[in-house]
């Protein structure tokens, strides 16, 4: 039963939470709203309604017509007992089965295990009518009053042993994308942390709803994911890894890594090591004084993984269309219509890079509403470009102290098409990328920590660098973070 109502709330049309994508498509649910069954009416033994009403005009004039057969075979008299000897012969109603605790097991890969605790708290309170707290983990009370308990494992065999489990029941998926399957296995394996969340009955269905609601509250600092009584796996965003009949949201699929794979200095490869020592080198020469600069490898080179050349075209081309858009609003010349003119040059767009398909929920949302707060954030969106066609080799990055050159962006982007710039770029190798990676990772963490003190030769602009070590994350995926909207540029 447990696994049934859990099919039916993950699957059905009216999801638990609606996606960013349809938060700002839709400024109210066209969902019907659940309906109270109404109660069935007791069996008629007079004509039905709509019959009488037709024929009034007749049943004044001649008596109701009855079949013959039972006219003369059952007399009146004997309408009553026939009627009590059917009423006895119906089945009495089966009970309705007992009902199950309901199950969702919350998995993550932590710096700190053992610190799972205080991510998870504020979001559980937020949710819950009340929370306890032990040594074991949670234990609260929803608003209806329905019992949860999170309980909390951070020993690592007893992790991987259950994550083992866990992938034991995708060995015979066949998704359409083999890659997905790979590195959803391999984000299973990277699980260090476990939360047992159960509801007890008794419970509703809307009761079950808010279950689910809080671990997803719970799992979304965690960067976690939550597997579910069919042993689908989710992430925190609710988006579908994997499920046992190969099922995914996904066409790139990334594992999240954390701190496993940065948080110790003395992992890093000797190639890690030697760029680190370059970086140094590079930052100093330009009047770059800093105790901060000799930090642990950020983005090793074991754990990366370079966009292909299509992702960063198409993604330049959606960061180009909402910047573009940011202009029209901002520029100093005039733009009489800037809704109008901005909307022209994004359909000019998505008839060259099919724009309107690679927006990420926010440029969705920004292109569609335009809120005059975000203009100046989208029209550093140049800077990002900037940084993607010199990974193509289409332009040259120099020390971050002015703002890239949008004449020399828009001549490259306004002007061709995805073809025509795969035809011309000349991807830089990995090595490259993680080379500037490395380099503005360690100026971004001295503009942040001490500003323009730690600077005796030519100033940064601050916003540029971040910008930079924004895009650069989403070229090697940091902390095995793809998805451009959810990236933090860690200093």
């Amino acid at each position: 039963m447990a696994i049934k109502l859990f099919s039916k709330l993950f699957s059905r049309k009216k999801r638990i939470a609606m996606t960013s994508d349809e938060a700002f498509l839709s400024d109210e649910s066209d969902e019907p709203r659940d309906e109270v069954p109404k109660e069935e009416p007791a069996p008629q033994t007079e004509p039905a309604a709509e019959e009488a009403s037709a024929g009034d005009a007749k049943a004044e004039d001649a008596p109701a017509e009855q079949p013959e057969e039972a006219a003369a075979d059952t007399p009146e008299s004997d309408e009553a007992p026939a009627a009590e000897e059917a009423k006895a012969e119906e089945p009495e109603p089966e009970p309705l089965p007992p009902q199950e605790n309901l199950c969702l097991w919350l998995y993550a890969c932590l710096d700190d295990p053992h610190d799972v605790r205080t991510p998870m708290r504020p979001q559980l309170i937020a949710h819950f009518r009340a929370l306890n707290e032990g040594s074991d983990g949670f234990e609260g009370t929803l608003p209806s009053g329905g019992r949860v308990t999170c309980a909390v494992r951070t020993d690592l065999g007893f992790v991987r042993e259950q994550a083992g489990y866990l992938k034991t029941r995708f060995a015979d998926t066949f998704p359409a994308d083999r890659d997905v399957w790979n590195a959803a296995m391999m984000q299973i394996e990277l699980f260090n942390t476990r939360v047992e969340c159960t509801l007890a009955p008794p419970y509703s269905e809307d009761d079950a709803a808010k279950f689910a609601d809080a671990v997803y509250a719970a799992a979304e600092p965690l960067r976690g994911f939550v597997v579910n009584e069919g042993m689908e796996l989710y992430r925190w965003d609710r988006r579908l890894v994997i499920a046992p009949d190969g099922r995914t949201d996904f066409s790139v699929f990334m594992p999240i890594r954390r701190g496993l794979a940065v948080s110790n200095p003395a992992e890093a490869a000797a190639a890690d090591e030697a760029r680190m020592r370059r970086s140094i080198a590079i930052l100093k020469k330009h009047g770059v004084e800093s105790a901060r600069l000799d930090m642990p490898v950020q983005a090793r080179e074991a754990d990366a993984r370079l966009r292909t050349p299509e992702e960063i075209i198409g993604r330049m081309a959606a960061l180009f269309a909402c910047a573009v858009k940011a202009q029209a609003y901002t520029s100093p010349r005039e733009v009489a219509a800037p809704a109008a003119w901005s909307l022209n040059a994004i359909k000019k767009l998505d008839t060259q890079y099919g724009v309107n398909r690679l927006f990420t929920a926010k440029e969705a949302e920004y292109v569609v509403r335009s809120p005059e707060s975000q203009h100046e954030t989208y029209l550093m969106r140049f800077e990002d470009c900037a940084v993607l066609l010199w990974a193509l080799r289409m332009y040259e990055l120099d020390w971050p102290a002015g703002r890239a050159d949008v004449a020399a962006i828009a001549r490259v982007i306004r002007d061709a098409d995805t073809e025509t710039i795969l035809r011309l770029a000349r991807p830089r190798p990995l090595n490259d990328i993680l080379n500037m990676h490395d380099v503005t990772y360690r100026l971004h963490s001295v503009c942040v920590r001490e500003g323009d003190a730690a600077f005796t030769g030519t100033k940064p602009d601050h916003d540029v660098v971040y910008e930079r070590h924004y895009a650069l994350n989403w070229l090697v995926a940091v902390d095995g973070i793809s998805d451009w909207d959810m990236i933090v540029p860690k200093t």
